[in-house]
């Protein structure tokens, strides 16, 4: 089960950068379902949860709530500038846990060989 959200996530994650390509509806939507995801995984793996991954999580909230924030506020182009800086800066310390996360698993299975 938790690979399924795994992968769930990082297809989500993928669809949420892929703007250009797929446009702001599918970009809406993606971001919608990836942050109901985050949260599913930090209940799942909330033993695990430490004061940097609390942060992570309250990143990707805040880069959502910008993001809802330069569409409802349209003419503030400093709204969606900022929701920009939020959400680069999200997408590096999410690639940063995922590569982190990706070396424990592969240690754990070189231990079980």
């Amino acid at each position: 089960m938790k690979r399924l959200l795994h992968w769930l996530l990082l297809i989500s994650f993928v669809v949420t950068l892929s703007v250009p390509l797929t446009g702001l509806i599918v970009h809406k939507l993606a971001s919608a379902v990836f942050l109901l995801l985050c949260l599913v995984h930090a209940a799942v793996c909330r033993r695990r949860l430490g004061p940097r991954r609390w942060a992570l999580l309250g990143g990707v909230v805040l880069a959502f709530g910008s993001g809802v924030l330069s569409l409802v506020l349209e003419e503030l182009p400093l709204v969606l500038a900022l929701h920009k800086v939020i959400s680069i800066t999200c997408v590096f310390f999410l690639a940063i846990h995922i590569f982190v996360f990706a070396l424990r698993c592969g240690r754990k299975e070189d231990a079980a060989v």
